[in-house]
Order: structure tokens, then sequence, then C-alpha cells
């Protein structure tokens, strides 16, 4: 079999004018830095700490009498006990001034045959330092020093009241904005227990959101505007419930906040 005569001019690729650009050009994307967006997360889920656990060593404060952890739960407030404030405070989150997201199971319980439930809760996003009470079901209204609050409310008391029910409200330059969504109804009832799942979110352009599960009036806000809120990355993350002659116990359970 005859082979073939190589060909006189063999094509020289590294040296073609076109390639010859295109070299400098392939290298820089060689080196280019890859770009990528990723999102901060906090995730607590309270598993692995002995009963009557306070400090998480995640950075986060647990205050209040009543509040620690019960059977890989946190626990804020007790029924039958009048202990007053309790909250869980969850340090910044880098990115929280571009939105977030929260996300966590609950269960509330009233002992039946006694006073109605109360009092309730609240997730509040603002410039409260870590370990503040809050206002529990008021969010951080009247708190010292808090000028920006975004709150999303649970307000279990009282069967029938007119402010009982769910809402989302805030404080803006140190002025409390009132309610900006609100549906009223009974979230419990005496001797009631009620679980489920509650998310809640923000974005800069489309508004807040809180949605809930389980309740006997749910939350179903979608696009809330939130005024002139002003959120920043330093802003903290703090659940806040109390108790008070009448009372109820409140499990939080796999809390996630991402920005």
């Amino acid at each position: 079999m005859k082979r073939k005569p190589p060909h006189k001019t063999p094509i020289q690729i590294l040296n073609t004018v076109k390639t010859q650009r295109m070299i400098p050009l392939l290298l820089l994307l060689c080196f280019l830095p890859i770009v990528t967006t990723m999102a901060e997360t906090y995730d607590q889920d309270f598993n692995g700490f002995p009963n009557g656990t306070t400090e998480l060593g995640d950075g986060s404060v647990i205050t209040g009498q009543a509040a620690s952890i019960v059977d890989g739960r946190l626990q804020l407030t007790q029924d039958g006990e009048a202990l007053g404030f309790s909250s869980f405070s969850v340090p910044a989150v880098p990115g929280s001034s571009q939105g977030f997201s929260i996300t966590f199971d609950y269960e509330l319980y009233d002992g039946p045959g006694s006073n109605d439930p109360a009092d309730g809760f609240s997730l509040n996003y603002g410039n409260a330092p870590m370990g503040d009470p809050g206002q529990a079901e008021e969010g951080m209204a009247g708190r010292p020093g808090v000028t920006q609050n975004l709150s999303f409310e649970v307000d279990t008391w009282r069967n029938g009241d007119s402010e009982q029910g769910v809402n989302i409200s805030g404080i803006v330059n140190e002025t409390d904005i009132g309610q900006l969504a609100f549906e009223n109804g009974t979230i419990l009832n005496d001797g009631q227990r009620i679980q489920g799942s509650i998310e809640m979110s923000w974005d800069p352009g489309t508004g807040a959101s809180f949605n809930t599960t389980g309740m006997n009036t749910n939350a179903n806000f979608t696009g809330i505007d939130t005024a002139e809120f002003n959120p920043n990355d330093e802003h903290t993350f703090i659940i806040s419930a109390r108790v008070g002659g009448a009372n109820q116990d409140l499990f939080i359970d796999n809390l996630i906040i991402t920005t």
C-alpha cells in the first residue's frame, strides 16, 4: 500500500493570525476569578443539648426564666407559670439587608380549665441588642434604643378579642408604624394544642411575607409594603414571647435563617 506523501506545507495551527489573537484572551479567561453568590445561613435544630441548656455555643442568646432546651426543642414560655418575657436572639447574618427568609416549627399548648391562652410571640429583625427580651406579640414597641424593626407577630390573647390574631408591624426611625397587615381571629382555644410551621421573608423590592400553618387563624400575607424600613447587615433576629396570669407553652424547633 502506498503511503500518502506528507503535505508540503503543514498547517501551523498556533501560527495563524486568528489563533495568535485568541491566545491572550484564552489565557485571561483561565485566570479570571469565578464569582459565585453564596447564601449565608443560620441553622439550629436544638438537638444534642441536655434539658435545661441555656447556652448553645453558636453566638445565640437565650433570655428569660422560662427559656431553655427541652427534649430537643427550645421552650420559651411555660403553661401554668407566670414567668414573664423570654427571647431567643440570633446575631447578624451577612447579607440580610438584601433580603432574608426565616422558617421554624412551633407548638402552642394551653392547659384546660384555667385562663385563656396568652400572650403571644413575635419574630423581629432590627437593631435591638442581643438578649433584648422584646415585647412578645407587640414586637419591639417601646424597647429602649430600638429605632428600626420589622416584626411578624402572633397574638394569642384573648379568644375573640379584636386585637387577637396575626400581623406584620414595625418601627421606622424610632416611630411605631402600626399594623402593615392584620388578620383578626383566635389562634388557639383553652385546652387546645396546635403545631405547624411559620415562614417569614423580606425583600427590598417585594416587601414582607408571613405565612403560618396549624393555627385556628393563619397568616397569609405576601408582598406587604414595609414603608421606609431601613435594613442593615448588623441587624439581629430575635424571637420574643411572654406570659402573665394567663399562660401557655411555646416550643420552637428547626430554625433556619437564610440571606
